[in-house]
């Protein structure tokens, strides 16, 4: 599972080292290569999957976001950490 797939480049490498990918991602995808789930990845099922891949956005913390409006952009890391720890199954 691709969580915050958008358009498959960690999708398509996970697909290149051999896993069946499925993404999740809150924005239409119309060009995702693989099963895709419009969804929000806080709220999705994340059962049945033997690895979820989650990289939720970074701009609150990101260089390349101007200081000045990093407030604007929220933390996701600790809610999805913990979602990820209650399912037990192993996560990037």
């Amino acid at each position: 599972l691709d969580l915050f797939c958008g358009a498959g480049g960690a999708s398509f490498g996970l697909h290149k080292a051999g896993f069946d990918v499925v993404g999740v991602d809150i924005r239409p995808q119309p060009k995702y290569p693989f099963k895709f789930i419009h969804a929000d990845a806080l709220d999705v099922d994340l059962s049945g999957f033997d690895l979820i891949w989650a990289s939720p956005p970074c701009q609150f913390a990101s260089e390349s976001t101007p200081k000045r409006t990093r407030h604007r952009h929220q933390n996701l890391i600790p809610t999805i950490r913990e979602r990820l720890k209650k399912t037990g199954t192993p996560y990037i």
